[in-house]
């Protein structure tokens, strides 16, 4: 495992940090005594290599920047990708106030607090991935994209008007919400704070928490109970005890759910199957 930044799975507490490293460099326990023969004492399943930046990767190696050259059969490349081009185009196209923008969005598209660009003068809505808050940056994960899309399906349906009109300073204005529609209560817990019942509220994410499967039946899990307490932090058995339940509960049926919890039994009876792979 190569990793350009000095440390693995960056968003997690510093103490699960460690503990995900600790995982990965833990030697490999051989059940099987006629193959335990054949692997070295101290035979580690994963090398990890921290501060190591990739400069090209060919056909059967991996040649880093620093100058050493890896010999591989399999490279899987899970670093993320870069902005596609239709974001690209439209951070080019949004002018100047984009652009003062990207210093932090980093080619993505610079959004308010309402998701909407900046510089459209509320005429674009950009949300998930290729977007930025530049105001309280988020992480590019599906937790947030989700909640994105659903604040901004709720103003949509709530006919909120995107580009009203600029105040006398020059200033957009947040949306303005449609007459007729009824208010929800976090609207008027938010009228009430605001001291304006006619803006929309602008979005907040809830944080339900980050999971990471570390292999051999262990997993590390961060979960937020309240913004202003510390997290409740898992490792191990526990850590994957939290890691299933959630990927469980978050299947869109029930069918899924028991599709999911027969592949689970199998792996558990038979092991894996890499027959296919």
């Amino acid at each position: 495992m190569i990793e350009a930044s000095s440390t693995v799975l960056a968003p997690f507490d510093k103490s699960l940090q460690e503990e995900a490293i600790r995982q990965l460099k833990t030697r490999f326990n051989v059940k099987d005594p006629e193959v335990k023969k054949l692997v070295p004492e101290d035979y580690r399943l994963t090398e990890l290599l921290l501060d190591s930046s990739v400069k090209e990767v060919s056909e059967d190696a991996i040649t880093l920047y620093y100058g050493d050259t890896i010999s591989n059969g399999i490279a899987i490349w899970a670093a993320g990708n870069g902005p596609i081009p239709l974001s690209l185009q439209l951070v080019e196209d949004l002018g100047p106030e984009q652009a003062a923008e990207q210093n932090t969005a980093r080619g993505r598209i610079a959004v308010d607090p309402w998701m909407r660009a900046i510089g459209s003068e509320g005429t674009i809505i950009a949300f998930g991935d290729c977007s930025c808050v530049p105001s309280g940056q988020l992480p590019a994960t599906a937790q947030v994209a989700s909640q994105q899309g659903e604040y901004v399906a709720s103003l949509l349906n709530a006919r909120c008007n995107f580009s009203p009109e600029l105040s006398l300073e020059g200033i957009l204005p947040p949306p303005t919400k449609a007459d007729g529609v009824p208010r929800t209560l976090s609207d008027r817990i938010a009228a009430f704070a605001v001291n304006n019942g006619d803006y929309a509220k602008p979005f907040q994410f809830l944080n339900l928490g980050i999971l990471a499967y570390t292999g051999q039946g262990s997993a590390l899990a961060q979960v937020s109970t309240t913004p202003s307490a510390p997290p409740v932090k898992g490792t191990g058995k526990v850590g994957n005890l939290l890691w299933r339940s959630v990927y469980l509960s978050k299947q869109v049926s029930w069918r899924n759910r028991l599709l999911v919890l027969n592949d689970w039994t199998k792996r558990r009876l038979f092991g894996r199957d890499i027959t296919r792979i």
